[in-house]
């Protein structure tokens, strides 16, 4: 038995949602409809009960779904029949406050760099700069970022013994996908502080900086730079926008007077949705990295 995610197929509007469906080889029936013999399609001679919907429907598409309809996986979020980045479906309060918990701390550091950008004028000229508040808003915001991932990837028992382990979140997630522009500083380029992070945090310049300033400050103080603290928290805001989704980031006025704005993120396979549980109760699943 799987389930099947129905939407057009004409390219008028990709990806629209016609109905989803729980196939097996005899019978196929719509689960987000009330139950009806109108939702229910039967395997036609010398036919599976899926060959049979395709040829009731011929201007649609069917593609199986990932998930079964309520699952989602813990600390990461997905379109639910709407826009990428999606929601995550968890509101229990244990993640509503490790959501409040880390909002807190991102806006501290957000106005600790606000302070050090009234100072230190955020141009280029001015990005490889550095100094103690500089380091600490780099430091923090990586240690963050650790926090987030140790966490995400022990949701799904997964290996995390160092930091190497990390960069399984990247294609999880997609993290390398978001880009953030910010508001306060029209002139500054969006930045994607994950692009092409494939192997290991050696990927991350920033997070290598991270490392070497915390370990051994006085050989490499000049790498708690402007630029690496911006990247640094940039990740961090990604990082919470990925588990959280559209609940997280803003939209339109309000995402154009925040310190951060969502440039471009994830594009998501209808097969990777979320979807309501029509159902039963919501169910987490694992992660298989």
């Amino acid at each position: 038995m799987s389930y099947y995610i129905q939407s057009t197929s004409d390219g008028a509007e990709p990806n629209q949602v016609l109905g989803v469906w729980n196939v097996d080889e005899a019978i196929a029936k719509r689960v987000d409809v009330m139950d009806s013999e109108l939702g229910q399609v039967k395997a036609q001679p010398g036919k599976t009960a899926l060959e049979t919907l395709r040829d009731y429907y011929p201007g649609a598409s069917f593609e199986e779904l990932g998930l079964e309809p309520g699952e989602y996986y813990a600390g990461m979020a997905r379109p639910i029949l709407g826009e990428s980045p999606g929601r995550n479906p968890d509101q229990s309060t244990e993640a509503m406050s490790r959501r409040a918990s880390a909002n807190g701390q991102l806006h501290a550091l957000i106005q600790q760099l606000e302070q050090i950008c009234r100072v230190v004028h955020p141009k280029e000229t001015n990005f490889q700069a550095y100094g103690h508040e500089i380091r600490n808003v780099l430091v923090l915001a990586c240690m963050e970022l650790e926090s987030q991932w140790k966490a995400i990837l022990g949701f799904h028992e997964a290996r995390a013994k160092n930091t190497e382990d990390y960069v399984k979140l990247c294609a999880a997630m997609k993290l390398a996908d978001y880009a953030v522009e910010f508001p306060y500083y029209p002139w500054m380029p969006a930045r994607r502080p994950f692009q092409g992070w494939q192997h290991g945090t050696k990927d991350l310049p920033w997070y290598g900086a991270y490392n070497s300033v915390k370990h051994n400050r006085d050989s490499h103080f000049s790498q708690a730079s402007l630029d690496n603290a911006f990247e640094a928290l940039t990740g961090f805001f990604i990082m919470l926008c990925a588990q959280y989704g559209w609940d997280f980031a803003l939209k339109g006025d309000s995402a154009s007077r925040a310190f951060f704005c969502l440039k471009a993120f994830p594009q998501w396979s209808l097969r990777e949705y979320y979807l309501p549980p029509y159902v039963g109760a919501l169910r987490e699943r694992k992660y298989r990295f």
